[in-house]
């Protein structure tokens, strides 16, 4: 009696489709790790509301963990909003509110001195063989610190950031970036690279796990290598009928 034909498994490259993309993310997270012991964690939740297919809203929250993920180094608030021009474009305009630790010699303790970021950007995004993504994004920021004088410029800053990510049919998008850091006026003092993926849970949520490393220009100062994880939330519209 012939053997019976195995049924056809559509789904015989799932088990890759998800462990590369998180072999890649461990890798990257496992290499700058080795070259920076000092740990710190961002933990986030991220919420955008769109009101038209271009114009959104968007509100963000993270706690910044240090030394080792043992002090709350930092939290922040910020809300901006987001219009997109044409199919490749976008513009968005944020306010952050940072709370950050710092030693007060008067009162001899810790405490969160207020700091305050405005920022505008422009993004580019393009997709190269259907699967890559590649965006380009410019941000000009402007930060103050609350002092017993008033607000206190701290730095502005103009950021070029590049992003290479891996588009496929699972739900795990694994990405790629640099981000330098110009302080306007002197020099570029540090280069972000991150690793990243970023996990589909439902049509409108989705998680993005990442890993970075601040590397600093014209010194030898170590900084912490950092994991992060933020919880995405995106809604859409719904278009008015025209009875309505």
């Amino acid at each position: 009696m012939p053997k019976r034909p195995l049924p056809l498994n559509t789904s015989r490259f799932t088990w890759k489709s998800r462990f590369f993309p998180l072999a890649t993310f461990l890798l990257l997270a496992l290499n700058a790790q080795a070259q920076d012991p000092g740990l710190g964690l961002w933990t986030g939740v991220s919420v955008e509301k769109k009101f038209t297919k271009a114009f959104a809203v968007q509100v963000n929250a993270q706690t910044r963990f240090t030394e080792d993920v043992s002090l709350l180094g930092s939290y922040l608030g910020e809300v901006g909003l987001q219009y997109k021009l044409g199919k490749n474009w976008e513009v968005g305009g944020f306010y952050r509110y940072i709370g950050r630790r710092k030693w007060s010699r008067e009162t001899q303790d810790w405490y969160y001195r207020p700091y305050h970021r405005f920022y505008g950007e422009i993004s580019y995004e393009e997709k190269f063989w259907k699967r890559l993504k590649l965006q380009y994004r410019l941000r000009y920021q402007h930060q103050f610190r609350d002092d017993a004088e008033g607000l206190v410029v701290t730095g502005n800053y103009l950021r070029n950031k590049l992003e290479l990510g891996y588009a496929n049919a699972s739900r795990f998008t694994p990405y790629v970036s640099a981000d330098v850091f110009y302080r306007v006026g002197e020099t570029v003092d540090q280069v972000r690279y991150r690793g990243g993926l970023s996990v589909r849970l439902t049509k409108t949520q989705s998680v993005d796990v990442f890993a970075f490393n601040d590397t600093p220009v014209g010194t030898t100062d170590p900084n912490e290598f950092v994991l992060g994880v933020t919880y995405k939330v995106r809604l859409g519209y719904k278009k008015k009928k025209a009875s309505e």
